[in-house]
């Protein structure tokens, strides 16, 4: 399980909204001055996500609290969408090739260019509807693990 903190910004019911931020791994690395992926990083800076997750540790508004995220999560989600579409866009054109040549007939090149746009517009739809499905799948969604850090009430008391 892959662990990460955040800040608890918002409850909702049993639901925790987490505030978590996105950071370049290339801020400990020692030649990111030097580095285009580094500058590139420098320049879009950090940015932060809200997630709501189930509320299962008792946190609160304001709790540092640990977020674990299942690795097989990023494998999958990663595949599906850095290695679907292309492989996908392959598959169908070959298709075509195969069809095209069965039937005597060659493509011509801008059809098959126009094919694949269109075949890889069709694997960006299937990825989303694909991952719709997958966004209701319980054992996929990252889970508060515990709370790194409590927000301490501090009642003010006047005396006369």
């Amino acid at each position: 399980m892959i662990k990460e903190q955040g800040l608890v910004v918002e409850l909702s019911g049993s639901m925790a909204m987490v505030q978590t931020v996105s950071k370049a791994s290339c801020n400990s690395c020692k030649v990111n001055s030097s580095c285009g992926t580094g500058i590139i990083s420098k320049a879009f800076g950090e940015r932060s996500f809200i997630t709501p997750m189930t509320n299962n540790i008792k946190a609160k508004i304001g709790d540092q609290v640990e977020v674990g995220i299942p690795e097989d999560l990023i494998v999958k989600t990663s595949l599906l969408v850095y290695l679907f579409p292309i492989i996908f866009m392959l598959v169908m054109l070959l298709l075509l090739q195969f069809i095209s040549a069965q039937v005597n007939y060659l493509l011509a090149e801008p059809f098959l260019i126009l094919a694949a746009i269109i075949s890889l517009g069709l694997s960006f739809y299937l990825v989303r509807k694909f991952g719709e499905k997958m966004n209701k799948n319980k054992p996929l969604e990252p889970v508060l693990l515990r709370t790194v850090k409590r927000v301490i009430d501090v009642k003010h008391i006047d005396t006369p």
